[in-house]
């Protein structure tokens, strides 16, 4: 993302099936106020004591009463869960919503519930026989922000129930009155990271994911992964308060840059959060760059061996692109936990795994200072297929020396991690479906080795050198989860099944991936790519199929890895094995439809229609 954004960045619902929908231009009146318009439903006759009617003028959604004589109308949703109230009942004046009894005064709208939004009223006159309703003309403006105000109180309210269904309820009102996404994932963001102690969590790096991947996504999932993002967040979040807040150094001035990230690294390494926070908050407050805030985190990152399975770097990245998401609104409180990341993850040098690693690798960084000079002032090419093959390699030193002597020879430090990219989409095709307990430590090296090469475009550095030494070290130390090693479908295989055409592919994806059957996912997809078939299609359907499940971070992680790096390649093999990657591990999960079932049921009453009218009770 450009520099001069980040210092930018500092300087109707639809209208319910049963509703009468009414133009405003064929019988409008004009008021006796200037500030209403008159607009004609019906003969009032038609209007029957309790019998309420629904209907739309030009986005504003009404249900209509006869009470005692008298005509009322009213917003025709609910404000607790949208349900219509058109299909609720009046009692002595008192309109009962009939989903969770919710009641209000009729004439006034005033909610009788603790807590709970008044209903919007509206103003009814009988002229001539017929039955009109006044509307401001900025009615409409005022009706869309209502709901906007209204949407974010659910969606704070969702959070913190950790409710997937009153989330899935305030995203479909919030994105059905025109909040855009940005708006969303901002307030989901501020709230996950205001409301934890434990740095970057699952939640808002799956909002971020989905922030990410928005225009590829097709639109009719768009809630469903924001619905994924908030769920997780509210989880992670619940029943926890507001974090004390932190400010930066007091004053406008500052020290220069090298002293202030030789403190933040100290107290990252003492394990002192104020401390580090303060200077991370320092930064952005004297408007230092992106690039000066990405290397501090990239380089304390990196100061010891692949932090935390390497979500330490990948979250500080995750960070960063969540800011340039939201133009760097929240930036202060959107920083801090990338520092807990930072400082409580576990530093594999202190680990008996990595025991052995150490010695080799510290003799490597003697030689950084050079190894970063050779590497600057040369240029070479790089075969990425066959460089992710030596990262396989069986002998760590073979690999550790091969991955220096690359950089030595000028190879782009870019390069080399689209190759520890690739490697982990082979373990992770390879992985075998005996090992399920241990998916994560294919995810982890196939997110680090994307997350590595987005840092070197961000901040690349002397330091960062380092990352990818430990992504070489850790790609050798998880071979062992490729014994035995999976099959992996050859160039041109497929299922043996004949398809009409690639919609029935994609049908049958969706069928395989529901009984799990992982091979057979992967030999279609083999199959759809070398018949030629629309890629794009493939890849909405394979994000599909994750956003139904209730998804964990890591399979957010490998189809974002995968996608990505598919499109950075021109090699047919390599980007073969990028989506296949993402195909078994995607399909490969044991997970439930929750979430799924919850946005469905929030949209479905979004568009007024009631839960009991489903599809399956035909």
């Amino acid at each position: 993302m450009p520099e001069n954004r980040f210092e930018a960045a500092r300087a109707a619902a639809l209208p319910a099936s049963d509703e009468e929908e009414l133009s405003v231009g064929s019988a409008s009146v004009p008021s006796g106020s200037s500030d209403l318009v008159y607009h004609r439903l019906c003969p009032a006759a038609e209007i029957k004591e309790g019998e309420p009617r629904a209907f739309t003028v030009n986005g504003t959604h009404l249900a209509v009463f006869r009470h005692n004589g008298a005509f009322h109308a009213v917003d025709n949703r609910c404000p607790h869960m949208g349900y219509p109230f058109s299909k609720g009942t009046v009692k002595d004046g008192i309109l009962i919503c009939h989903w969770h009894h919710w009641k209000f005064d009729l004439k006034t709208g005033g909610c009788f519930v603790g807590g709970g939004d008044d209903v919007r009223t509206f103003s009814v006159e009988v002229r001539d026989g017929d039955l009109f309703v006044g509307l401001s003309a900025g009615e409409a403006e005022e009706a869309r922000r209502r709901m906007i105000a209204r949407g974010e109180r659910a969606l704070q309210q969702g959070l913190k129930e950790a409710s997937s269904f009153l989330i899935a309820k305030a995203v479909t009102a919030l994105r059905t009155a025109g909040a855009t996404p940005k708006e969303i994932v901002r307030q989901g963001l501020l709230y996950g990271v205001t409301r934890t102690n434990e740095g970057w969590s699952s939640g808002v790096a799956i909002l971020t994911i989905g922030a990410n991947m928005w225009d590829e996504v097709d639109p009719e999932d768009h809630n469903l992964f924001l619905v994924h993002g908030l769920t997780q967040i509210g989880r992670r979040t619940a029943g926890r308060s507001n974090r004390r807040r932190q400010f930066p150094l007091p004053g406008g001035e500052t020290h220069d840059v090298e002293t202030l990230k030789r403190w933040f690294r100290r107290f990252v390494d003492q394990r002192d959060v104020t401390g580090a926070e303060r200077i991370l908050m320092t930064l952005y407050d004297r408007g230092l760059p992106k690039s000066v805030i990405a290397d501090f985190i990239f380089t304390t990152a990196t100061d010891s061996y692949f932090k935390g399975d390497g979500h330490a770097l990948d979250f500080g990245n995750k960070t960063l692109e969540a800011l340039d998401f939201v133009d760097w609104e929240g930036a202060v409180e959107i920083l801090r936990p990338s520092v807990i990341d930072l400082i409580v993850r576990d530093r594999h040098e202190e680990t008996a795994l990595w025991s052995e690693s150490v010695p080799l690798l510290e003799d490597v960084f003697s030689r950084l200072d050079e190894v970063w000079t050779d590497n600057q002032n040369q240029r070479a090419d790089l075969d990425i297929s066959a460089f992710a093959q030596t990262l396989l390699g069986d002998d760590l030193r073979t690999v550790v020396s091969a991955v220096e002597a690359k950089l030595r020879e000028g190879v782009a430090c870019t390069d080399i991690c689209r190759a520890m990219t690739y490697a982990g989409a082979i373990r992770t095709t390879r992985f075998h479906l005996k090992n399920e307990g241990d998916w994560h430590a294919v995810a982890n090296l196939y997110s680090y080795a994307h997350a590595l090469y987005r840092a070197f475009h961000i901040a690349p550095s002397r330091d960062l050198l380092r990352g990818i030494f430990h992504g070489a070290v850790y790609t050798n130390l998880i071979r062992w989860l490729n014994m035995p090693s999976a099959r992996v479908p050859k160039p041109g295989e497929g299922t043996g099944e004949r398809y009409k055409g690639p919609a029935q592919m994609l049908d049958r994806l969706q069928e395989f991936a529901d009984f799990q059957k992982v091979y057979e996912a992967e030999l279609l997809v083999n199959q759809y790519l070398a018949e030629g078939h629309d890629v794009p299609c493939l890849r909405r359907t394979l994000t599909h199929i994750l956003l139904r499940e209730d998804a964990e971070l890591h399979m957010f992680q490998a189809l974002e890895a995968a996608y990505r790096h598919y499109d950075l390649s021109s090699d047919p093999e390599e980007k073969r094995i990028h989506l296949l990657a993402a195909t078994r591990y995607i399909t490969a999960q044991k997970v439930m439809k929750g979430i799924l079932w919850s946005t469905e049921n929030a949209e479905r009453l979004q568009r007024g229609e009631l839960l009991s009218e489903r599809e399956d009770d035909n």
